[in-house]
């Protein structure tokens, strides 16, 4: 996991600003709070902007983030979700079996699940009893 810091706007935020601004208080004008936010803010929304970016291109490369639901997931999570045997495509692959989430609004009572491409099948039709 790479851990990162986004704390450019004040000078509590990290050590190093910290000590500038105890060792500036030694200069004719001695850096104030207002500085280190006016400074800090377009360097606060540039790492926000490229930290986003860079999630999205690397979830997608290192974690294949755009694959269909996977069966292993499926199974992880108790009571809302089933793998059925019903052919489609997901997510531009053709898959021979896809995650089934079950409903558990109270129109249905969780008797139905929906496909990926949003169609509701009944549970029993699927001849499979919960998750």
């Amino acid at each position: 996991m790479i851990g990162t810091s986004f704390a450019f706007l004040l000078p509590t935020a990290t050590p190093p600003n910290v000590v500038v601004l105890a060792m500036s208080q030694d200069l004719m004008r001695p850096l104030r709070v207002r500085d280190f936010f006016l400074n800090g803010l377009p360097l606060t929304v540039l790492a926000c902007v490229a930290g986003a970016a860079l999630a999205h291109i690397m979830g997608a490369a290192v974690f294949d983030a755009y694959a269909p639901f996977p069966q292993w997931a499926c199974q992880a999570s108790a009571g809302s979700c089933m793998f059925v045997g019903v052919p489609g495509l997901v997510q531009g692959r053709r898959v021979e079996e896809q995650a089934c989430i079950v409903d558990m609004s109270a129109a249905s009572d969780g008797s139905l699940c929906r496909l990926w491409n949003g169609t509701m099948l009944s549970i029993a039709s699927l001849g499979q009893e919960g998750v």
